[in-house]
């Protein structure tokens, strides 16, 4: 059965020991690890590209931890089960590497010009965790839904409650973005198989 889930059982065992070493577990500094560790739209224009994957792994604090632990389990490992460890690890590397990318450097300014409770200290605020791919794993396990509009509006409903009770600009932007990535995405490739199976008969 484990042997079904190695990406997700490689994955948790990174997040675990990340946070183990940032302090995270014992809530003894984590918040200077994740400004050594995380990502932020001004850490990525001075080159530390690195922390778009070191930040991944990491939490700001024990609860939010548990939570990602939880989140990852589910998300990374259903998706894994049911479409395979390559796929699950291209599709959640790309969408959460390209998601924050487009976050940062697209929606984030956007919020500054716009937003009158954003100003320009948002920009260098860093920020870890692994929910954007989540939610992009989120959107491609919808998308393999017989009724996948209904389910994808039911989870932007409940995205906007959040939003609608407390707004974090990474990272509700995030996951809004990503969801409709990675929907996108497992449209596409469930077309493409479709097609090569069609040219094989």
């Amino acid at each position: 059965m484990m042997s079904r889930v190695p990406f997700t059982l490689f994955f948790l065992c990174v997040m675990i020991l990340a946070n183990l070493l940032a302090g995270t577990l014992s809530e003894v500094g984590p918040e200077s690890s994740v400004s050594d560790w995380g990502i932020s739209h001004l850490s990525v224009r001075q080159g530390d590209l690195f922390r778009l994957v070191s930040g991944t792994f990491l939490s700001h604090h024990f609860s939010m931890f548990i939570r990602q632990v939880a989140f990852a389990a589910v998300v990374i490992g259903v998706y894994e089960w049911t479409q395979g460890t390559w796929r699950a690890l291209a599709m959640y590397l790309s969408i959460d590497i390209v998601g924050t990318l487009l976050v940062l450097f697209a929606i984030l300014p956007g919020l500054v010009l716009l937003h009158p409770a954003i100003d320009t200290q948002a920009l260098a605020v860093f920020d870890v965790g692994m929910s954007a791919g989540g939610f992009g794993l989120i959107g491609a396990l919808v998308a393999l839904q017989k009724h996948r509009w209904p389910i994808l509006l039911a989870v932007c409903a409940a995205i906007f409650v959040k939003v609608w009770i407390s707004f974090d600009p990474i990272a509700d932007s995030a996951h809004f973005l990503c969801l409709f990535l990675g929907f996108a995405a497992q449209i596409a490739l469930s077309a493409f198989s479709d097609k090569r199976d069609a040219a094989q008969l």
